[in-house]
């Protein structure tokens, strides 16, 4: 091979030498990069959030919805693990469906934990999209089978209807799929109404595990790793680690309002007495049965941010009429009071936003509005009191018998004039002489004329 030519081979040869070793150590660098990030995003969890689905509160309404979607927005923004407690028999299935949604969707770690006997219907809904789902041994899950149920009579009726009954499906079987879960026996819960015991549920594969109690379940999940929105977490929460959120006034009251008794009686009151006060021309008594109607239409569906704001709005104006329009202080003023009240418990704690507010924010809210629903309803009662008493009060009638007083003219038989007792001037007569100036007795009472002796 000629001099040159060799000399050239050489050049290429270390040439090609060369760009493989950039192209290795760069190939290293992306690897040991994406070993090194993919390390740094498995994010350690050591505390939780607990919020529960149990007795009284066990329906799974619009107002458990509320509670549960708040707590799961605390945790996720203070990245702690989410656990919800459920013994439920069901529920309403729009609130299931936003239930279910912000499980499958969430930033964090969810645990779901039967903890009753049961999470039937929208309870097992639920329990699906969740990261791990625990029951309890002597629990069952399983009925989803939609039903409707008569306000009136209480009659219960089972949906078979396609347009109603495969969304469920579908949602149902969708949730499943995001965990692995038996897509197969979930579709039966919803089709046949089929339930199965815990024992079966783990062993089908719709559920985790089983376990006495939720420490048990944590111990369980200890040093596990899930995947979630962002990264990897891994588990290691204690007991000590675990916050129990507390609901809001305002969700325990929408649960109330959406019972189904509960709505009728507020419903048939307000509007029966809407009419009678319109009717007899009883216009005081108006702002109280608009506010039964009001609540009744919080549980039928209504916004209540809507409801919240009109009952402030109405109380305000009421007291302000009382205040300042009408003498005294009566029911317009108490139900000014009462819509107050209830329009502060109605009130919304966080701003309708897509992102959650500062808990400093939520605890000032809160703080005003208790603190004003205080010193208001401070200020009328010792105003109410003040009246009522005034009210109950015997009339008190002045009667001058016994008293002393002077006599402002000469006195005696078959004279009269007038004398002076305790500051007011009396027509007085006198069966003896009395000049001007003297002290007299008042020993009794004719007509308008007062008798009198000296003292």
């Amino acid at each position: 091979m000629p001099t040159a030519r060799r000399r050239l081979f050489y050049v290429a040869y270390l040439f090609v030498m060369i760009l493989f070793t950039a192209l290795n150590a760069s190939a290293l660098s992306v690897l040991e990069n994406r070993a090194s990030s993919e390390a740094q995003m498995v994010r350690l969890v050591t505390k939780a959030v607990v919020v529960s689905i149990e007795p009284p509160w066990d329906v799974i309404d619009d107002g458990v919805k509320e509670c549960f979607v708040d707590a799961l927005r605390k945790a996720e923004s203070e990245g702690k693990a989410f656990i919800y407690l459920v013994n439920s028999y069901g529920g309403y299935l729009d609130a299931a469906y936003t239930i279910g949604d912000a499980v499958s969707s969430s930033k964090t770690v969810t645990i779901a934990y039967v903890s009753g006997g049961k999470a039937l219907s929208a309870g097992t809904m639920i329990l699906l999209p969740a990261n791990v789902v625990a029951l309890h041994p002597s629990s069952i899950i399983g009925a989803m089978q939609p039903i409707m149920v008569n306000p009136v009579t209480g009659e219960i009726q089972f949906v078979n209807e396609s347009k109603i009954i495969n969304p469920v499906i579908e949602k149902a079987v969708s949730f499943a799929r995001l965990r692995g879960r038996n897509e197969s026996l979930v579709r039966e819960f919803v089709v046949r109404a089929s339930t199965v015991s815990a024992e079966k549920a783990v062993a089908y594969g719709v559920a985790d595990l089983t376990a006495q109690d939720l420490s048990t379940v944590l111990k369980a999940v200890y040093g596990m790793e899930f995947d979630v929105s962002g990264g990897v977490a891994r588990v290691e929460i204690v007991e000590s680690g675990v916050e129990v959120y507390v609901c809001s006034v305002r969700s325990r009251m929408i649960s109330l309002l959406e019972n189904s008794s509960i709505l009728n009686v507020l419903l048939t009151i307000g509007i029966l007495g809407t009419i009678f006060a319109l009717v007899s021309g009883k216009l005081t008594v108006l702002p109280l049965t608009l506010l039964f109607l009001f609540l009744g239409l919080v549980g039928s569906g209504v916004n209540p941010n809507l409801v919240s704001l009109l009952l402030t709005v109405l109380g305000a104006v009421l007291l302000a009429v009382e205040l300042f329009v009408i003498p005294g202080f009566g029911i317009v003023g108490i139900s000014g009071i009462i819509l107050l009240a209830f329009g502060f418990a109605l009130l919304p704690t966080y701003v309708p936003s897509g992102f959650m507010p500062p808990e400093e924010y939520i605890n000032v809210l809160r703080l005003f509005i208790v603190s004003t629903s205080l010193i208001l309803g401070s200020f009328f009662g010792i105003v109410m009191f003040k009246v009522i008493r005034v009210r109950r009060k015997k009339p008190y009638e002045f009667l001058p018998v016994g008293k002393v007083g002077r006599a402002a003219d000469d006195l005696g038989p078959g004279k009269t004039g007038f004398i002076v007792v305790e500051g007011e001037y009396w027509r007085a007569s006198s069966d003896e002489e009395i000049p001007k100036g003297s002290e007299v007795v008042v020993v009794g009472i004719e007509g308008p004329m007062l008798r009198v002796k000296r003292k």
